[in-house]
């Protein structure tokens, strides 16, 4: 009877290897599509979206208007480059002078019409008085160029100002899409976790049922090599047809040795 048990060991070890074999491939289905569930998937919102390919981006509507305030922010760029704060003062101060210069000289000749009126206009107190009148016009001219230089360097603050702005604002409007990014990995790491427990399950499950198939398959083949045959309740001998391959009963995963 030992040919038998032998062969039954072998029965057994093939089948607990083909068993063992279709729990691999069952684990192996289950992890793909688990890993498959873990990757980020496309999300779409109402600025934008993410795709897993080409990564974030801005819908036509919100992708025109960051276009616009980076070519406006660039634009008052050049313009603040190109810019000459002298060149600016003086153009400030020759401004204001044409509106105060009229005003300057209807004074001066009032005065003068005043004095000539007084007949004090050649004397030494006319004379000082239309020298204090220039000086007091110079002084305010002064004061128009001063003036002048502090409205180019405002001029220039609010312009880098705005053109801060205008970027702040496209920039603001760029990191949108960086919500949904993260929404999709939120996502995919939720159906990952999920979809790795349902792996481990249905992985589990199949393993022990190739583990009972095979513990199955084993044991019938064992008995099937015990049945008594025959009137003297054994095979007829054989001894010495069947050669001792000394074969161990230790075959695949579920194998158990004698």
């Amino acid at each position: 009877m030992g040919w038998l048990n032998a062969a039954a060991s072998i029965i057994g070890g093939l089948y607990a290897n083909k068993q063992a074999k279709k729990a691999v491939g069952a684990a192996t289905d289950q992890a793909n599509m688990a890993y498959d569930a873990s990757l980020p998937q496309q999300y779409t919102g109402m600025f934008g979206g993410f795709d897993p390919e080409t990564g974030e981006y801005l819908n036509n509507d919100w992708q025109a208007r960051m276009n616009q305030y980076m070519d406006r922010s660039s634009a008052t760029g050049e313009q603040i480059q190109n810019l000459n704060p002298l060149e600016l003062q003086q153009s400030l101060y020759n401004q204001q002078l044409g509106l105060l210069q009229p005003q300057q000289e209807k004074q001066f000749l009032s005065t003068e019409a005043r004095l000539l009126q007084q007949g004090r206009l050649n004397t030494t107190g006319g004379a000082g008085q239309l020298e204090a009148l220039e000086q007091a016009q110079g002084q305010e001219r002064a004061g128009l160029l001063a003036n002048s230089y502090a409205t180019a360097q405002q001029t220039q603050d609010a312009m880098r100002q705005r053109e801060m702005q205008d970027l702040m604002q496209a920039m603001q409007i760029g990191s949108m899409p960086g919500q949904y990014g993260s929404m999709s990995m939120n996502l995919a790491k939720l159906r990952g976790a999920n979809a790795w427990n349902r792996a481990n399950m249905i992985s589990g499950a199949v393993t022990n049922k190739a583990g009972a198939n095979s513990l199955f398959a084993y044991n019938a083949a064992r008995n099937f090599g015990n049945q008594q045959y025959g009137a003297q309740g054994d095979v007829p001998t054989m001894q010495g047809a069947v050669p001792n391959y000394n074969v161990r009963n230790d075959y695949g995963m579920f194998g158990m040795g004698k």
